[in-house]
């Protein structure tokens, strides 16, 4: 009826790289008389929210009938601005690193410009290159070592190349390179080529001082830095990110966003978030000591494990990840089924240990 209002991408199936599969935690439980489910499929924190950000979110819920005091974020601005070494003018606060990702794309995608994903990719980029009618130029990773295949995405660049999407460490495959080699790369684009660096994982690497590309900003004025709170602070389910560029470029992204698209309860949250060094160490040195138990494990079971510089690993189990999805359902186990390989979040150690046990337990029946 009101198709002929609509935007053409609007009429059109979205681009996905993925194959949907799943059903939800209540239907598992019910299906298969679980009273417990572990959920290792959208690389949340296992440890919960960050609690001083939790006391935050809750004493800011009396304030929720009122709009929000922008000069709050303004606090959260000075002090992302002290963390990284840079100027408010550098940094944009949206509900969600995804946000962040759509207004870089929609402040410079025009139709017909070229835009570079590395695949397997976060599926959301895919959409954000299709809704402002760009052309999605797909250059899959290395086979060897499933990390960023440099020099096939430098040989596809062009003069219609207006942006380029590179998450380190990568989602899915969990792999990453280093500051100096990403940062090499990055300078080799030309300076009318948009770079945007999705760093959802940054703090999970051994070294993320020297991987992040932050510190790099003030020497590349085309690039666009991406963080989000879900992560390490465990703010998943309230939408913070940010991010982080030259005043110009931040200036466009702006202008994309909706007038009060962010909220009192995640501000405050992510004020105080900066400020839990405890729960970060916590988070940070479990997920290391859990990504090394589950790596060594799938390993020794003669499994492919991706390097992983995550808070998830990526693994050929050698079967379609989808069928290993629903065969770990009755053991209590939910993991992402819809990417080549099993894409597995790191969890607590009894959760990691019921996955384990389940592998091993479906090799024994000759079941995997």
């Amino acid at each position: 009826m009101f198709e002929h209002l609509a935007q053409s991408y609007a009429l059109k199936k979205a681009p996905s790289t993925v194959i949907p599969v799943g059903i939800s935690i209540k239907a598992a439980k019910e299906k298969y008389g679980l009273d417990t489910l572990y959920k290792l499929a959208s690389n949340e924190n296992p440890y919960g929210v960050s609690p001083k950000a939790l006391e935050a979110m809750a004493a800011a819920l009396n304030d929720c009938h009122l709009y929000p005091d922008s000069t709050r974020d303004t606090v959260l601005k000075n002090k992302l601005a002290a963390k990284h070494d840079l100027l408010p003018e550098n940094i944009m606060i949206t509900c969600g690193a995804a946000n962040a990702l759509a207004f870089a794309g929609e402040a410079f995608i025009k139709p017909g410009d070229e835009c570079i994903i590395t695949s397997p990719a976060y599926p959301p980029y895919y959409y954000i290159v299709y809704k402002n009618n760009g052309t999605i130029v797909d250059i899959p990773s290395r086979k060897d070592d499933m990390k960023l295949d440099t020099e096939a995405v430098l040989n596809a660049v062009t003069d219609k190349t207006r942006l380029v999407f590179v998450c380190n460490p990568n989602n899915p495959t969990s792999t990453c390179l280093s500051g100096d080699e990403l940062y090499s790369f990055i300078q080799k684009f030309p300076k009318d080529v948009i770079v945007v660096v999705d760093e959802a994982y940054i703090d999970f690497t051994d070294d993320p001082e020297n991987t992040t590309m932050v510190s790099r900003l003030k020497d590349q004025p085309n690039m666009v830095v991406v963080r989000t709170f879900s992560k390490l602070y465990g703010m998943a389910g309230i939408r913070m990110g940010y991010a982080l560029a030259c005043p110009e470029i931040i200036g466009y992204m702006n202008k994309a966003m909706a007038a009060r698209s962010l909220n009192t309860v995640g501000i405050e949250g992510a004020i105080a978030a900066l400020d839990d060094e405890e729960f970060r160490l916590k988070t940070v040195n479990s997920n290391r000591d859990e990504r090394t138990y589950l790596t060594d494990e799938f390993t020794a079971l003669g499994y492919r494990v991706f390097e992983s510089q995550a808070n998830f690993i990526y693994v050929d189990f050698g079967c379609s990840c989808q069928d290993l999805y629903f065969a770990l359902l009755p053991y209590g186990v939910m993991i992402r089924g819809d990417f080549p390989y099993a894409r597995i979040s790191i969890g607590t150690h009894i959760q990691n240990e019921t996955l384990v046990n389940a592998v091993k337990d479906l090799r024994e029946k000759n079941e995997l």
